[in-house]
């Protein structure tokens, strides 16, 4: 009986022209990441010696890290939720028959995502100003408010409005995303679903959110990551103040004071709550399927 062999003709052919792209992938990624974990269990002051899980008991006896575990939770569920369900929303509502003007509407909307990050967290960072800022002289204006609110300044409303900032921000994606599934949709399914009486949420529910599984889940995907290792936005916006630091925040604060060990534990943990959130989202599918 003949062996069979690892690789066919063809892929050992192909094998020159992929190695050069693992090569670099290894440099530019798994040898950082092995540099991270390292660090993490060793002791820089102790010239670079063992150090077990001291920095991780560090880390975990440090108050700021459940502060930043409990915000990041909530930044990443509310911004990855509503940032899904606007763009969705966004996308259905151009697709619908009647709507004229769809690639006006689709590039104003999108500008929100073009936009660099500094530049949009900047831009907002003005518009929220407590004191001269716009949101509160229209909000004045309209005599929907009294006194100025102080958006970026209180524990009270500062992680609301960078929730609502990267909502803005990362809703266009979705709604990209999902109008190139809703134009792919077959149209005899719907005529169809009409000719049997379906309602319009019977169809959502049946047709429409079935087909669009697997954007869907590229998507929300992509918010998770997106969402955890958010840096730029809040750092520019309130710099970690008004009980808005996130792990990703946490990290730099670390790396600003040289605790590199610190730090890399701090980026140990993130990558870990990425993996767990990734992980439980793709069970869930695999639940649903």
């Amino acid at each position: 009986m003949m062996k069979r062999q690892i690789l066919t003709r063809d892929e050992k052919k192909a094998l020159p022209f992929i190695l050069p792209g693992v090569i670099v992938t290894m440099l530019l990624i798994a040898y950082p990441l092995f540099y991270i974990f390292r660090m993490s269990f060793t002791d820089q002051s102790a010239g670079g010696a063992f150090a077990g899980f001291y920095n991780y008991q560090r880390l975990f006896h440090n108050p700021q890290f459940i502060k930043a575990v409990l915000n990041t939770v909530k930044w990443t569920l509310s911004t990855v939720i509503f940032s899904f369900g606007l763009g969705t929303l966004y996308a259905m509502l151009i697709h619908r028959k009647g709507i004229r003007f769809k690639g006006f509407w689709r590039s104003g909307i999108f500008i929100a995502w073009i936009i660099p990050g500094v530049v949009k967290a900047t831009a907002w960072k003005w518009l929220l100003t407590t004191d001269g800022g716009m949101a509160n002289h229209i909000l004045q204006s309209l005599g929907l408010i009294k006194e100025p609110i102080p958006w970026l300044t209180t524990p009270q409303f500062a992680l609301l409005s960078l929730i609502i900032v990267q909502i803005w921000a990362c809703s266009p994606y979705v709604m990209l995303m999902m109008t190139a599934g809703l134009q792919q949709l077959p149209a005899d399914l719907y005529e169809s679903a009409d000719l049997d009486g379906a309602s319009w949420w019977q169809k959502m529910r049946y047709i429409t959110m079935p087909l669009l599984k697997d954007i869907s889940f590229i998507c929300i995907l992509m918010l998770l990551v997106w969402a955890i290792n958010e840096f730029s936005l809040i750092w520019i916006m309130t710099s970690g103040g008004q009980n808005t630091t996130t792990l990703s925040l946490l990290v730099y604060n670390q790396f600003k004071i040289l605790n590199l060990n610190g730090a890399s534990a701090s980026a140990v943990m993130q990558l870990l709550t990425t993996m767990i959130f990734a992980v439980l989202y793709v069970k869930f599918v695999i639940k649903e399927e």
